[in-house]
């Protein structure tokens, strides 16, 4: 759940779904009942897939950041290699990736 709300993922459930995994975690629950554990399944996944875009747009971001600072560094920019572990950098990298014509694979 604290993922789900760092990422912005948690604030996309309704209200109903929020109470059940709340519920579920807070309480210690046997699966007895097929529904729930099938409604808990849904929700996880909604969170997972949600969860899944910011992840992904850090990983291509900082693909692009250690490439943008390879080529700072060969040109006489010592600095740039602190471009690598800019998370910030990375995030801003990945999400706007799709307009600066690099390949990230």
């Amino acid at each position: 759940m604290q993922s789900a709300k760092r990422g912005g993922a948690w604030f996309s459930l309704d209200r109903k779904e929020k109470s059940i995994l709340y519920l579920s975690v807070r309480l210690q629950l046997k699966f007895e009942s097929l529904d729930l554990l099938r409604s808990l399944a849904s929700i996880l996944k909604k969170l997972e897939e949600r969860g899944e875009s910011l992840y992904a747009c850090i990983q291509r971001g900082m693909r692009i950041a250690w490439r943008f600072s390879e080529f700072a560094v060969s040109c006489g920019n010592l600095a740039a290699r602190e471009w690598r572990n800019d998370r910030s950098y990375a995030i801003f990298l990945g999400a706007t990736s799709s307009g600066l014509g690099v390949s990230t694979t």
